[in-house]
């Protein structure tokens, strides 16, 4: 199938964020789902913790499974580098077209850093709306199973909300700060801001991660899988 690439750009541009129905038919979507659950089930997966840093992660040569206890995401499973056991990934992860998007959207270089699978299962809490980072960094998202409604826990995002300048990121650094909060949580966002990214399986979601993002809460009894790749400018 081919993707449109500079219409996507365009609108990933405009609204920080951009989907794109069947990058991968269900069949694809299958095949990885049941590799990824495979090397969740096998005795041979590295764990981690919090306390090994993101880069020492994202770099190393294996996948690596994140324990995630006592965080805002507790529950969520999340592998480092399933690329390293998953071929299908490995392909999506060097994957032209999605380079291309994020290039023309923002005129600069960016470059593949490490890609991951998450699995939630009734993860009823998540980490509220907030940015990664003001610049330089995007992700990019592929759905394995169906997220049909917001009990699936989809990725949301404030369309526009990317484009901030240096005195609104300040400025909201600086009340964070004094609230106690992550310096890049966003505050007051209203419902009508916000778009759930419900979709089929094989769907490719692109965001700025200077956007506010999160991902939904799930219902008990509700699962989602997504592979997901980090990009940063050159």
């Amino acid at each position: 199938m081919s993707v449109p690439t500079s219409q996507l750009a365009t609108q990933l541009r405009k609204d920080g964020v951009v989907s794109y129905e069947g990058f991968w038919d269900a069949e694809r979507c299958d095949r990885v789902r049941k590799e990824i659950e495979s090397v969740l089930g096998g005795d041979g997966l590295t764990v981690s913790n919090e306390h090994d840093s993101y880069e020492e992660l994202a770099s190393a040569e294996e996948a690596i499974l994140l324990d995630r206890s006592g965080t805002a995401d507790e529950g969520m499973i999340d592998i480092f580098n399933i690329d390293y056991a998953v071929d299908d990934v490995r392909e999506y992860k060097t994957n032209p077209d999605i380079l291309e998007i994020i290039n023309r959207a923002t005129g600069n270089e960016y470059s593949v850093d490490n890609s991951n699978a998450y699995v939630n299962k009734s993860v009823t809490s998540t980490r509220g709306f907030h940015a990664d980072t003001y610049s330089g960094k995007f992700k990019s998202f592929v759905y394995l199973t169906d997220v049909p409604d917001e009990s699936y826990g989809p990725f949301s995002y404030v369309k526009g909300s990317h484009d901030k300048s240096k005195l609104q990121q300040t400025t909201n650094s600086l009340i964070n700060r004094v609230k106690g909060n992550r310096s890049t949580d966003a505050r007051n966002v209203e419902e009508s801001e916000i778009t759930k990214f419900t979709a089929e399986k094989g769907t490719l979601i692109i965001g700025n991660q200077a956007g506010y993002h999160r991902g939904w809460p799930q219902e008990e009894g509700y699962e989602r899988m997504l592979i997901t790749n980090s990009y940063t400018s050159a």
